[in-house]
């Protein structure tokens, strides 16, 4: 082993190296005697705690980083390791491995499991260093075996002085002598070093990082934590039982080379300090990522029906709006099919907006009235360019293509009773389906709703529209600004037009560029705002397009639906669904 660290670089000179109480924990339940010598192949079973964790890119899973056992359903690791470029990485994009030797090689004493949320600590930034700690809650218990067992926590002491001096052992499948991830788990035994050791052997990176919740180790010799290792223990003995004392969290790159030094120390984020933080994690008290707003639903049954674990994810959070790609970063929007005689009718004549696996929120004048011309047949999720049949591009130097779309026929409408009274008010509607949207696919997702009264008291500068124009076959954004109610009612009554002021409507504008392409989007485009709900950064509907002009250099604002006005109404029509025996089911495309 030559280092035990994750190609995870937030600064040019740092590189990140990615108790139970009903059973023992830190016992070797295998017999073996080993030496250890830089960084000698771990034997079976001597490090039955060790769990590999693996990110999925595309269909792949590849290995990331190391964690920790601490009981039957929690890893330790470090917070940088659920990181990736665009943001924290879906809780579905995750794998942990466990009982594993070798990577690359399976056998009957392995196990994989699927995390359940991860709860990451509240200070941890994904640029800084600090407070690099997280703990990943299984969807399962593990089953434990003489291959798979628990690490003990720490639980003599906090002074990190204490424990200078004292030899400690790492565990990963990190960067080798060769600069390859290893197949074999590896091991190594490194020194603890002291706070001025460390500093004086670097100041430039160690001087201006180091905080009394870390330590360092190592004895620049060739030996240490590398790319892979993030997150991996470093465990002492004491009584016959092993515990952990620090997380793998990052060491000085090689001039030049986003790859660990082995000739520098390595810093551990130092458990022992994290004692009450991962207690108070065991009982969900913390930031966790895929339930942000769940425990609502106990306030209000008829949120269970919104999906509020997995709305509005936002995939790229460290990017402005105008940096994220547009493919599969609006899986909510939808459009709406109609009948035009015996042909489908295809074009970009509404929108309707997934909120749940069986609704969807359009405007009324979509879908109400009769139509000789236009008979409303379904929606269509998941799409991205209407004029292709599978949606792939180039992104980020790879070429991704969606999941199949899905084409789901409209069960029931529910159009408000007040609609068009007065003209133009209340202009929204419910689509019910007929079947589940089956929403783990990346390209169909719900978005969030303003289900609280801070996420509807919140009044955006600006909002981010997306969605079809008409004429155009591929979605599309913009960044619309909040105009003043009054001043937007009195430009519509210039034209003759009496807007509601009842707080229903919410107008925004976006001034045209000269020279540019005239483009209006279609009705019941959505109006979103990224906000921050429980540390996690998602889309949040705000309004639905419903009228504007039909002029392209005009200063009229743009109408849309309030969606913050009509919670109670949407909440109050959502009904519990039960699922369609299977010849009943629409065939995907």
């Amino acid at each position: 082993m030559r280092v035990l660290a994750a190609l995870l670089v937030f600064y040019p000179f740092l590189l990140l190296i990615a108790a139970a109480s009903d059973f023992d924990c830190g016992q070797r339940k295998v017999n073996t005697i080993f030496l250890v010598h830089h960084g000698r192949e771990a034997k079976e079973g001597h490090w039955p705690w060790h769990a590999a964790i693996l990110h999925r890119y595309q269909s792949t899973f590849s290995y990331t980083c190391g964690g920790s056992i601490i009981d039957r359903n929690t890893i330790l690791t470090a917070a940088h390791c659920l990181v990736t470029p665009n943001g924290f990485i879906a809780v579905d994009r995750l794998s942990v491995q466990v009982g594993r030797t070798r990577l690359y090689v399976g056998d009957g004493r392995s196990r994989s499991y699927e995390p359940d949320r991860f709860i990451i600590h509240p200070q941890f930034e994904h640029d800084e260093v600090h407070d690099d700690i997280a703990l990943i809650k299984l969807a399962t218990d593990i089953e434990f075996t003489d291959f798979i067992q628990p690490v003990c926590l720490w639980n003599r002491g906090i002074d990190e002085s204490e424990l200078v001096g004292q030899v400690g052992s790492i565990v990963g499948f990190g960067l080798s002598e060769t600069d390859e991830v290893s197949d074999y788990l590896r091991e190594a035994q490194i020194p603890v070093v002291s706070f001025a050791t460390c500093v004086e052997s670097n100041r430039e990176t160690f001087g201006q990082k180091l905080t009394k919740q870390m330590y360092c180790a190592g004895s620049r010799d060739g030996v240490s934590a590398c790319n892979g290792d993030s997150g991996g223990g470093m465990f002492f003995e004491f009584d016959n039982a092993w515990y952990v004392r620090g997380l793998v969290s990052f060491t000085p790159s090689r001039k030049g080379v986003a790859k660990c030094d082995p000739y520098e120390y390595t810093v551990y984020t130092d458990v022992a300090k994290y004692l009450e933080w991962i207690q108070q994690g065991h009982n969900q008290t913390q930031r966790m990522l895929t339930s942000p707003i769940g425990s609502l639903a106990k306030s209000n049954p008829k949120l269970t029906l919104l999906n509020l674990d997995i709305c509005g994810f936002n995939s790229y959070p460290f990017r402005k709006e105008s940096a994220k790609p547009m493919f599969l970063n609006y899986p909510w929007i939808a459009m709406v099919e109609y009948a035009n005689g015996r042909a489908r009718e295809t074009r970009t004549l509404c929108h309707a907006v997934l909120i749940s696996e069986w609704y969807l929120l359009t405007a009324a004048h979509c879908v109400s009235g009769p139509s000789d011309k236009h008979k409303l047949l379904g929606v269509r999720l998941g799409d991205y360019d209407l004029s292709t049949t599978t949606d792939c591009v180039e992104l980020e130097g790879q070429r991704r293509c969606a999941p199949p779309l899905q084409i789901i026929r409209v069960d029931k409408i529910i159009v408000h009773e007040q609609y068009n009274t007065p003209k133009y008010a209340n202009d929204i509607a419910l689509l019910k389906l007929r079947d589940r949207a089956m929403i783990d696919q990346d390209n169909i997702k719900p978005v969030c709703l303003p289900v609280t009264k801070k996420l509807r008291e919140t009044q955006p500068n600006a909002y981010v529209l997306a969605g079809w124009s008409k004429g155009s076959t591929l979605l599309s954004r913009s960044t619309p600004t909040h105009q003043n109610r009054d001043k937007c009612r009195q430009q519509y009554l210039e034209q003759k037009i009496t807007l509601a002021g009842d707080g229903g409507q919410i107008c925004a504008f976006q001034k045209s560029e000269v020279g540019a392409p005239c483009n209006f989007s279609a009705s019941a485009a959505p109006l979103q705002v990224v906000q921050n709900i429980e540390g996690s950064d998602r889309y949040v509907l705000q309004g639905l397009l419903s009228l504007g002009s039909s002029r392209c250099t005009s200063d009229l604002p743009e109408v849309y639906t309030n969606v913050n006005a009509y919670m109670d109404w949407i909440l109050g029509k959502l009904e519990s669904m039960e699922e369609p025996s299977f010849d009943e089911r629409l065939v995907f495309t």
